[in-house]
Parts: C-alpha cells; sequence; structure tokens
C-alpha cells in the first residue's frame, strides 16, 4: 500500500477536535440539505443508516502527518445524496453540531461518501457520531466531526482550518496542506 508524500503509518487514530464537542441527541438529529440543492431534505440517522450505498476499505490521512490505513467505511455516497437533491454550485460546504465549517470543491465532494459506520460499528462520539463526510484523497480536516448540514456555493468561502491558511482543496497526494504553498516555500528558502 502506497502512503502519501509526508505521511507515516499509525495503527490507530489520534483523536483532535478544534471546537468545543457538542452534546449529540440523536432522536433529534437531522443532516440537511437545504441550500442552493432543488430538492431540500432533511434526514434522520435511520433514514441515513437505510440509504447506505457504500461499503469498503479506505485510509484517513491527517494533515499532521500520519495516516491509518485499511479502516471498513459504510456510508451515503455524496453521488447518491446528490442524485435526490440536484445541487447547483461550485463547492460543498459542510456544518457541525460545534459550528465547525469545511469547505469541498464539487468533483472531489463527488468522490466522497457521508460516513456513518466505521470497522462494523457506528462512529464513536470521538470519531464524529453520528456522521462526517469522508474524502480517502483529501486531508481529514475536511472530514467535519458531528457533521449536520451540507450546502451549496458557486463563490469560494474559508471554512474553520481555511480561515487559519489551510488548502483551500487539501488534496493529500498532492500535499495540499496550506494556501500559497509555493509562496511559502520561497520565504522559507535561502537567498
Amino acid at each position: 500500500m502506497q502512503v502519501p508524500p509526508g505521511q507515516h503509518v499509525l495503527k490507530s487514530f489520534i483523536f483532535y477536535s478544534a471546537l468545543k464537542p457538542p452534546e449529540v441527541d440523536i432522536s433529534r438529529y437531522r443532516f440537511k440539505v437545504a441550500v442552493n440543492v432543488e430538492n431540500p431534505r432533511s434526514f434522520s440517522y435511520e433514514e441515513l443508516i437505510s440509504m447506505i450505498d457504500f461499503k469498503g476499505k479506505m485510509n484517513f490521512h491527517c494533515v499532521t502527518g500520519w495516516s491509518v490505513l485499511d479502516l471498513e467505511m459504510e456510508g451515503v455516497t455524496f453521488k447518491k445524496i446528490s442524485e435526490m437533491v440536484k445541487p447547483h454550485g461550485r463547492f460543498a460546504y459542510f456544518i457541525s453540531l460545534d459550528g465547525y465549517t469545511t469547505i469541498v470543491p464539487y468533483e472531489d465532494y463527488l468522490k466522497g461518501i457521508l460516513l456513518l459506520r466505521l470497522n462494523g460499528k457506528p462512529l464513536s462520539y470521538e470519531e464524529g457520531f453520528p456522521a462526517r463526510p469522508f474524502f480517502e484523497h483529501l486531508y481529514a480536516w475536511k472530514s467535519a466531526k458531528w457533521v449536520t448540514e451540507l450546502q451549496f456555493f458557486d463563490e469560494y468561502r474559508d471554512g474553520y482550518w481555511e480561515m487559519y491558511g489551510y488548502h483551500e482543496r487539501g488534496n493529500v497526494w498532492l500535499e495540499e496542506r496550506f494556501k500559497n504553498e509555493e509562496a511559502r516555500r520561497l520565504r522559507k528558502s535561502p537567498m
């Protein structure tokens, strides 16, 4: 298994939370997709579980340099969700229960899933229960824990980490860790 540049393999996750972890009331939980779509929808956790159309192994890559490989993942493909809601926009924007946000270009969004189960079990609270978007080819800050809403926009807008200089897309194979990476490298190189 090839590991992306700048990454090393761990056997298990290191858990982070950028903001204060939220309370999750699964009986009231909804995943809403209602901004810039033809068919607004709001899904309960049970509805999402019944819609699972992806089961397979994927790898998880953190921007801090670690990866966990061969994780059994189950979720709903964003292709399926898009067929249902018919979005308009060049960017998918995710909002979590804790207020965390992240943005993904539409062409990358279509390659992802709404992750619901990991290694045969529902996500743990620390892993982002009840759901999180997941994109194997993007760094995991794009995989917002405790996600509750998906919106679409034509214009780019920063999410939480993007406000602090993280890359607009975050492709792990291209090491897109920070905005203006080339300018950053030039500033660091000796004259």
